[in-house]
């Protein structure tokens, strides 16, 4: 976390988030198919146990994030203190949030947990698929991947990154993808909308990107159940 998280609403800074690979599954609705059609990215991945889950499967998965070029125990360390961080802001504020997907506190913090130990895990296994990188500059290659996973970093932290890094950030994963850009949720963590939705998707389809926004079956933070569906493409000029 930075050093001075009060300067932001809601959660605050951006952390290290850890979630577990149905959660992942829950959050952008993925079948089989989706997760076998070829290639998958996620980016941010931070902690989560979805390339474990994933990977299981069949799945041929890479996870990008910045933090992943420090050392990894303490990445884990980092990861465990702020999933227990995002617990208690949880527990500090139950009016943001909605009980389906967990049942309780106590089950939130033990399932987030869980996916901590899974990406230890895995990345201890498969090192070599968790790839230092950062939006808007991503290290693959134009059409690279099938399908990009991206959640809880555009939209979620409005006051860390304006209307135009949100734009460079979603044509950059579009770039590296040569299918579906899902995006997950579309409301920062005080339950409110990205307010420049509509005019990210106008200029997406200025460069010959359709989109759509899609609901999916899963809802945690209040009125986030909704994801950004992007056509990927490399071939289209600016």
């Amino acid at each position: 976390m930075g050093s001075d998280a009060s300067q932001y609403r809601g959660l605050g800074d951006i952390i290290v988030t850890a979630r577990p690979f149905d959660e992942y599954v829950a959050m952008f609705d993925l079948h089989d198919a989706d997760l076998l059609a070829g290639p998958v990215l996620d980016c941010p991945a931070g902690a989560s146990g979805f390339a474990h889950g994933a990977r299981a499967l069949g799945a041929d998965v890479t996870a990008v994030d910045p933090v992943y070029g420090g050392p990894h125990d303490a990445l884990v360390v980092r990861a465990r203190r702020d999933t227990v961080f995002g617990n208690d802001y949880v527990r500090g504020n139950p009016e943001t949030y909605s009980w389906g997907f967990f049942t309780d506190l106590d089950d939130h913090l033990t399932r987030r947990l869980g996916a901590v130990d899974a990406f230890d895990a895995d990345r201890r296994a498969n090192a070599d698929r968790y790839v230092v990188g950062a939006l808007p500059a991503l290290p693959f290659e134009n059409d690279a991947f099938a399908l990009v996973l991206s959640s809880h970093l555009l939209f979620v932290y409005p006051d860390h990154f304006d209307a135009p890094a949100h734009l460079a950030g979603v044509r950059e994963l579009a770039r590296v993808c040569s299918g579906e850009v899902r995006m997950f949720p579309l409301v920062d963590t005080t339950t409110a909308p990205w307010p420049h939705l509509d005019q990210l998707r106008r200029d997406l389809e200025g460069v010959g990107h359709g989109s759509e926004v899609r609901q999916v079956p899963y809802e945690f933070i209040r009125g986030g159940n909704d994801m950004l569906v992007v056509d990927g493409s490399a071939s289209l000029d600016a």
